[in-house]
């Protein structure tokens, strides 16, 4: 398990090995964290080492590598609402996460992705907003998963129900009400995990 600390300047790591196809140098990094001391980076990097998630070479500046065989990089697009469904314009990837397939207990599938929650309709369910959610896609989408939907064209997170035959979706939170489409249901992902950062 990463510090606050730790995680930020391993992903800061691979978001500058993604923009520059190499690592940042020890007083690169020191410089984005204003950290004080060479010495202060060094002992991050020997931290992140120690728990498997980089290889550093024997010289060289930029000799930082990733262990990706335990990691995978995933794409944050953007919000999702969980409050009332809002529209929403796909765009490029606003950053990249690295996450640990460990910590979370499967490999994502190919095209998973990550979304920051904004509202709290499924607070009830332990998602809150500011979490990122991680959405795989899912062909056929199982009744009761947590998904990411387009209804009517807007979006949202929900649970997704079935009565008498007719999908619909559900917060997690009596304080909302359930979303029954008009025209269109459309279910770009299901939630396999939750990412919270503590300050």
């Amino acid at each position: 398990m990463l510090t606050p600390r730790q995680q930020s300047i391993f992903d800061f790591i691979v978001s500058y090995r993604r923009r520059h196809g190499c690592s940042p140098s020890i007083p690169e990094i020191q410089r984005h964290f204003g950290i004080r001391s060479p010495n202060g980076v060094a002992g991050h990097l020997d931290a992140l080492k120690n728990k498997g998630y980089i290889r550093k070479g024997e010289r060289g500046s930029r000799r930082i590598d990733l262990n990706r065989a335990e990691t995978t990089e995933l794409p944050v697009q953007g919000e999702i609402a969980a409050g009332y469904p809002q529209a929403t314009a796909a765009g490029p990837p606003e950053q990249y996460i690295s996450v640990d397939e460990s910590a979370l207990g499967f490999r994502p599938k190919e095209g998973s992705f990550a979304l920051r929650v904004r509202g709290d309709s499924m607070r009830d369910a332990g998602i809150l907003p500011g979490d990122l959610v991680v959405i795989e896609p899912a062909p056929t989408p199982k009744e009761n998963q947590i998904v990411a939907a387009l209804i009517d064209g807007e979006s949202t997170l929900k649970r997704l129900v079935r009565v008498s035959g007719k999908w619909f979706l559900k917060a997690e939170n009596p304080a909302y009400p359930e979303l029954h489409p008009r025209s269109d249901l459309v279910i770009q992902g299901a939630v396999r995990a939750l990412i919270r950062r503590l300050n």
